[in-house]
């Protein structure tokens, strides 16, 4: 289906040419001379009778060429007509309807199966809530949460880290990188390890039973002891570490006896008298392992199991919630593609389409004028040959020409109506008034095809609006 954008060539009839092919003036003279035709005749003579002959031989010629070129035209106006006259809209309307149904059972699906999951777990965490006689929502932990966390323990680490590097490398014999690994191991204990405690042991210290409440209290309690050793350790070596430095800048070095006493000092904390130094870095680590214990503790709840409980009901609201979003944003793109679809089916159909008819119909229009002047041109042609071939014989004859002389040649008729000549194609001529009109009516038809369409696209959406709700009424939480 396209627009015929050639014309019919018609070649020349050149009547020079044929003049001078059939030697026209010295035939004529010849046949004058000797009285041909004769007075009384009424049949044309030989060479009136080849200019003709040039005639009909140049129409049939183009009549049939034209005739193929018009049958193409014909061919494509048919499919144009067709397809125009075709609803196409409504293929589009079904597969939106189609599009949209699929999509709202698939939701529907995802959404009941989501829902019942939801329930399921919000029972259980319910009857975890009564066994465990809690009145509170459980603090379960999510990825942001979860980031906190970790950062904290990070930063908690780093710091550390930092400050008993700065607090030690005065202290350390290997200066800052002796510092430094005793500080990393030291941060490493009263951070990650206080983390893993708090939330594996701590917590469990809140448990409703009493055995395991009484268990996990002493475990805490030994781990207690544990940091406040280390960290009272570390600092009476801090402590300790002034006065035996003292004499090495003075250039008095440290006996062996004087070394094992500083360590064994350290590890009776409480048989040193701390300096100022010394209890900053111990309250340092009791405060940063506190801190990690605390951040450990209230992750994911302080309750024990409470969080990881907590947890199942919110992932399956957050995917009820996230199904409901999609499914709106879905939908919206999903009438914006057909809305789309429907406004370019109206331009193509419109501007392309329709154009393209109108444009076939006004060439055939076109091409049937055209057979009617190149026809009555070809008469006059062959008619002014034949007039030059008698005036030329009647002038030279000896007797009075022939009455058909005076006649003047003319094509016949059926031969000069295009819509007689070209009866199949006939059909599809239409003049100026007819084709305006015509286009009109198919304008109308797609434009009426069209609303009735965006009808339809209203009713489907009204039926998603009533489903989203319906979907809102059952599942929303």
């Amino acid at each position: 289906m396209q627009t015929i954008n050639s014309e019919f060539l018609w070649e020349d009839f050149n009547v020079k040419k044929i003049e001078a092919r059939h030697d026209l003036t010295d035939q004529a003279k010849r046949d004058g001379q000797t009285d041909i035709p004769k007075t009384n005749s009424d049949f044309f003579s030989v060479i009136e009778n080849e200019i003709i002959g040039e005639c009909n031989t140049y129409l049939d010629k183009h009549r049939y060429k034209l005739e193929n070129f018009l049958q193409s035209v014909e061919k494509e106006q048919n499919k144009l007509s067709s397809h125009l006259k075709n609803n196409h809209f409504d293929s589009i309307t079904s597969r939106l309807s189609a599009d949209f149904n699929t999509l709202a059972n698939e939701k529907k699906i995802k959404l009941s199966d989501y829902k019942n999951s939801y329930d399921k777990y919000l029972e259980e965490q319910n009857s975890f809530k009564r066994f465990n006689q809690l009145s509170r929502e459980p603090n379960a932990a999510n990825w942001i949460s979860t980031i906190v966390s970790l950062s904290i323990i990070i930063l908690l680490t780093g710091i550390e880290v930092f400050l008993n590097m700065k607090l030690l490398t005065g202290a350390m014999v290997g200066g800052q990188n002796e510092a430094m690994y005793l500080a990393a191991s030291v941060a490493v204990l009263n951070v990650f390890i206080s983390g893993i405690v708090g939330f594996f042991i701590v917590k469990r210290v809140n448990h409703i039973k009493k055995f395991e409440k009484i268990v996990y209290s002493v475990l805490t309690g030994f781990y207690s002891l544990i940091i406040i050793y280390v960290n009272s350790a570390l600092g009476a070596y801090r402590s300790q570490a002034d006065s035996y430095l003292k004499q090495l800048v003075a250039g008095t070095d440290l006996s062996p006896s004087q070394m094992s006493d500083m360590l064994a000092n350290s590890i009776r904390p409480w048989s040193v008298d701390f300096t100022f130094l010394g209890m900053i870095i111990t309250l340092i680590g009791l405060g940063f392992a506190s801190l990690a214990i605390i951040d450990g503790l209230h992750y994911n709840d302080f309750y024990p199991g409470y969080g990881k409980v907590g947890q199942n009901v919110n992932k399956y609201k957050k995917l009820i919630k996230q199904t409901f979003h999609e499914y709106a944003s879905r939908v919206a793109s999903l009438f914006s593609k057909y809305n789309l679809e429907l406004q370019n089916q109206l331009k193509e159909l419109l501007e392309k389409y329709l154009n393209s008819w109108d444009a076939n119909t006004n060439l055939i229009q076109k091409e049937f004028v055209s057979y009617e002047n190149k026809v009555r041109d070809l008469e006059d042609k062959t008619n002014h040959m034949l007039q030059e071939y008698r005036n030329e014989n009647r002038r030279v004859r000896k007797t009075e020409a022939p009455q058909y002389f005076n006649n003047r040649f003319t094509i016949d008729a059926e031969k000069k109506d295009p819509k007689k000549v070209f009866q199949a194609i006939a059909f599809h001529y239409m003049d100026d008034e007819t084709r305006q009109k015509a286009k009109l009516e198919f304008s109308n038809f797609i434009k009426e095809k069209f609303d009735a369409a965006e009808v339809e696209v209203e009713k489907i959406h009204k039926k998603s609006e009533d489903t989203q709700q319906y979907l809102h009424e059952q599942y929303n939480i």
